[in-house]
């Protein structure tokens, strides 16, 4: 009999509440409960980890930063059987892909949708949070949670990153354009992607955004769509949630590849122009 997902295959203890989010989740994420997102990232912890683990002053300034985000996004860890087992997958979209364009991201998507965002866990509140912020796609997760999670996130990365910016400057410009996008209206995508004039200026926080989401210290899946959802904000100087939800909406009232077109679009000629700016 194949062991249960909450378990282990080799000694029938609890599995690593990860390990269970990574085994339940088909590309729509995983929710805990019927009301929360859960972020969760199976990576091991930074090569850099006996740092800040070792260094009084810096894990001292990452457990106060840890502790305002745990106010908001609740970092879950050693969690018992009963909760485990409240962990369930969400659906993925049967609709059709777009030509040869990898599968649209709709564990993001589902997380724009939950008002309420959890993190699972290991080990230390400081350590899952560093864990996962070396993640681009668990940040832009975080980025659908409120704002003043987006503020201590940022805070925190920002402590992270004085140890090991190779890890965490992408955390960092993430966060940071998030916090400061926020409130800006948006209006259509799909009117503003059809009239676009690129400046240098706008240019370069492109380019600087897309390396920093691209080529980052650990290689992330699907890196089409992360790319074109935070070159794209960053142009259009709108937040990523903003582009996310946006996406989300349109995909609920038309086919996959009529509604990205224009974003997909948009991308495309991004990355042309910033592919002729001198770096």
């Amino acid at each position: 009999m194949n062991p249960s997902p909450l378990t282990s295959s080799e000694n029938n203890l609890p599995a690593c509440p990860a390990s269970v989010c990574a085994e339940l989740d088909k590309g729509g994420g995983v929710r805990l409960g019927s009301h929360t997102f859960a972020i969760y990232s199976c990576a091991p912890p930074p090569p850099s980890w006996p740092q800040f683990r070792d260094d009084v002053t810096t894990y001292t300034q990452l457990t106060v930063c840890a502790a305002r985000v745990c106010e908001t996004l609740p970092v879950l860890l050693n969690l018992e059987p009963c909760t485990l087992a409240q962990l369930a997958s969400l659906p993925v979209s049967t609709s059709r892909s777009i030509g040869t364009i990898p599968t649209v991201p709709w564990f993001l998507l589902h997380a724009s949708m939950f008002e309420r965002h959890c993190v699972i866990g290991r080990g230390s509140t400081v350590k899952s949070l560093l864990i996962i912020l070396q993640r681009p796609w668990c940040v832009l997760e975080a980025c659908c949670s409120n704002t003043e999670t987006i503020i201590a996130l940022k805070d925190f990365a920002l402590a992270a990153a004085q140890v090991d910016p190779d890890r965490y400057d992408a955390a960092v410009r993430l966060l940071s354009h998030e916090s400061g996008a926020r409130g800006t209206l948006g209006g259509d995508l799909n009117l503003r992607t059809k009239h676009v004039c690129a400046s240098r200026s706008s240019l370069a926080g492109v380019r600087s955004i897309y390396v920093a989401s691209t080529l980052t210290a650990v290689t992330s899946y699907n890196r089409f769509w992360l790319s074109l959802i935070c070159t794209c904000a960053v142009y259009l100087e709108v937040s990523f949630s903003e582009v996310v939800r946006q996406m989300r909406d349109n995909l609920c009232d038309r086919p996959a590849d009529d509604a990205l077109t224009h974003l997909i679009s948009l991308y495309s000629m991004l990355l042309r122009q910033i592919g002729n700016q001198v770096m």
